[in-house]
């Protein structure tokens, strides 16, 4: 099988588990990647015609010149931008995650856009994440470009909820709108570590985590019924930080 048919099936999620690699597009998001992750990759001339382009491609190996056609034919995107690196998944491991101070927790979090959007948020803020059941798998390539490079560097690491629940040490808080919520600015967030789980567009966290953990809110004096989750995740984040004085 060429290469070229090889990263074609990279579309498939199926086929990203299998083989434990996906892929990158992209200058910005390709300066980012580990070389020690890249398997190989593609570029076109027209893409050289930048000067960081060319730093980049001179310093990665295994990179391969091909046609404009054939980018477009396995690229994720509308326009390709003329680079696409295979890069090979990797987790951290628990401790790594629990080494932070702030826990980012994604409880059935769907949308890959705002997957990616929390992720480049929690790198921002150097929280560590967990991934519950439900979520967008994080190698989708929404996910990856909207990371904009954060899967690279945050300790990222996957659970179910069972297993989640089992954690010791750990303080439990999840957004919700209910009569026993805290405002969030209220909370005192400098008891670490501290878990902040943000649950699914349509339903929220899910009962099972609401049973054990403190609910805290964002107040709202408009008419919106409810912010988008990475609006959220920011808002949040960014108090829990403030508080912790942790950047």
């Amino acid at each position: 099988m060429s290469n070229i048919k090889f990263v074609r099936k990279l579309v498939q999620k199926k086929f990203r588990n299998e083989l434990k690699l996906f892929t990158a597009e992209g200058l910005r998001l390709c300066e980012e990647v580990p070389p020690a992750q890249i398997e190989f990759g593609f570029y076109t001339r027209d893409f050289l015609s930048d000067e960081r382009a060319k730093n980049l491609v001179g310093r990665l190996k295994n990179l391969e010149e091909i046609s404009p056609s054939a980018m477009e034919k396995i690229s994720d995107t509308q326009t390709p931008q003329g680079i696409l690196l295979v890069v090979r998944q990797k987790f951290s491991t628990l401790e790594e995650v629990l080494a932070k101070k702030i826990i980012t927790v994604l409880d059935a979090v769907q949308d890959p856009g705002n997957v990616g959007t929390i992720l480049r948020t929690a790198e921002a803020f150097n929280c560590g994440v967990i991934l519950l059941d439900g979520s967008a798998e994080i190698f989708n390539p929404k996910v990856v470009r909207s990371s904009m490079g954060a899967i690279f560097y945050l300790p990222i690491v996957k659970m179910s909820r069972e297993e989640f629940l089992k954690l010791r040490g750990v303080e439990i808080l999840a957004t919700a709108l209910d009569r026993t919520a805290e405002i969030y600015f209220e909370h005192d967030f400098t008891k670490n570590p501290v878990a902040i789980i943000f649950g699914s567009e349509a339903n929220g966290v899910s009962k099972k985590i609401l049973d054990v953990a403190q609910k805290i809110f964002i107040p709202m004096n408009g008419r919106a019924e409810s912010l988008n989750v990475a609006t959220s995740a920011a808002i949040i984040l960014s108090e829990a930080v403030r508080q912790t004085k942790i950047l």
